[in-house]
């Protein structure tokens, strides 16, 4: 592009300033451009900065001490995306910040609101939004959901892998009851369905009774066929996790810290004991008063204290000779002063934890047909996760399922996704701009 064309490029404010301009023309009067835009009253204004160089309108430039002057050239409104795109997209901008940008595009050119095009064009950068993400993390209002009775309701997960031990095991599987916080835990070989299936209507069905209720995460094992046909062979509901939350599974991740915390202690240097260390542990944790019940577990779920082996040096108080309908009749009157003190501790437990958690709520959600990019690191096989983005789009809110679970799709063939609202998300407005008006946050 030679001198004249350029010029003849620039926007129509400029060219309007121009017919008032020549080398040697002077300064239009004020009544000339007062009718105009703000931008050419911008040039109007720097009249005295404005040159003509080869043919190309640019501009005088000094720095604060006035010991350094050079020219910038005074870009087209037409040619503004080229050269954002040539020094921050492109090999000459390397995808920098808002200031490394500006700065490399301030010795070269100017145009008026040269700082907001470029902090524009930096924040619509799809291959910067990919990567970066947004600098908050979203969250959502916690919802509760308590029950009224012992084994209404379990949670179910499976951790590891562990060092292998001598009996083979190398994973635990922990089931949880969400009203006495009663576990079982069991050493297992490996987590396949049939193993967890088996050890869970074994062990726990067949003690403790059907729950009407499964909780876990969306591990393969528990997503399986055969794992759904058991859970309706034996008439419980089963239900999971929103992907990449596990938050609605916090009673069990927490007590499998808790566990391996533990073990982390006893354990002997090769690490291939562990699992004979898991049930003594749980003799501690159901005779230990829970925080969010204020009983035990073992009072919770039994009415009675678990005799310890310290107990049988220090001595407990003998109870009172009763008869076997006595026994009962207390034995029923307890159990529902306690069922009804764990209900109303653990709503009050509830209440409070949701006080606590919504005070950094900053997410009030999204209205069905948004567009937003969402958090998704992907592990492949070979590459390296630090190489890859980790934002994935644009998806379309199809359903908003609830206040904070959401369906999306990605394109009109993708496959649907059910996502909870904490789940890292951009809006696809803040990268695309104007092609989102009409789609508004509720």
């Amino acid at each position: 592009m030679n001198g004249r064309t350029a010029y003849n490029m620039h926007s129509r404010k400029i060219r309007t300033l121009s017919r008032f301009w020549t080398a040697s023309a002077p300064k239009p009067k004020w009544s000339d451009v007062s009718a105009m835009s703000s931008t050419t009253k911008s040039y109007w204004a720097q009249w005295d900065s404005l040159l003509i160089q080869d043919g190309v309108l640019c501009r005088k430039w000094e720095n604060g001490r006035g010991d350094r002057c050079h020219l910038q050239m005074v870009v087209p409104k037409a040619k503004v995306p080229d050269v954002l795109q040539l020094y921050h997209s492109g090999c000459s901008g390397g995808h920098l910040g808002v200031k490394r940008t500006l700065l490399k595009i301030r010795e070269r050119f100017y145009w008026v609101h040269c700082r907001d095009d470029v902090e524009d064009w930096c924040r619509k950068c799809t291959s910067c939004a990919a990567v970066k993400g947004p600098q908050i993390r979203s969250r959502g209002a916690l919802k509760l959901y308590n029950v009224g009775a012992p084994w209404e309701r379990i949670a179910i997960d499976v951790a590891g892998p562990f060092p292998e031990t001598e009996s083979g095991n190398k994973y635990f599987m922990v089931v949880m009851d969400y009203f006495t916080k009663w576990p079982e835990v069991f050493a297992i070989p490996n987590q396949e369905v049939s193993t967890v299936a088996d050890k869970l209507v074994h062990e726990v069905f067949c003690r403790f009774g059907v729950p009407l209720e499964i909780h876990s995460d969306q591990g393969r094992n528990f997503e399986s066929q055969i794992f759904q046909e058991t859970c309706r062979v034996m008439g419980t509901q089963k239900t999971r996790t929103t992907s990449y939350h596990p938050q609605s599974d916090g009673m069990v991740e927490r007590f499998n810290q808790t566990l391996e915390r533990y073990l982390a202690k006893v354990v002997e240097k090769r690490q291939r004991d562990w699992d004979r260390h898991i049930q003594p542990f749980l003799l501690s944790y159901r005779s230990a008063v829970h925080e969010s019940t204020s009983v035990t577990p073992a009072f919770a779920n039994f009415g009675r204290e678990l005799r310890l082996t310290a107990d049988l040096i220090t001595g407990i108080p003998p109870d009172s000779p009763r008869s076997i309908t006595d026994y009962a009749n207390d034995l029923r009157n307890k159990m529902n002063d306690i069922y009804k003190h764990v209900r109303q501790t653990g709503q009050q437990t509830s209440e409070k934890m949701k006080t606590r958690y919504d005070r950094k709520m900053n997410n009030k959600g999204f209205d069905e047909g948004s567009l937003v990019w969402l958090h998704n690191p992907v592990r492949s096989k070979g590459k390296s996760p630090k190489l890859q983005a980790k934002w994935d789009g644009p998806y379309r809110i199809v359903t908003r399922i609830n206040d904070v679970t959401y369906r999306i799709q990605k394109g009109a063939r993708g496959t649907p996704k059910i996502v909870h609202v904490d789940r890292p998300w951009i809006d696809w407005r803040v990268i695309m701009g104007p092609i989102m008006l009409g789609t508004s946050m509720s």
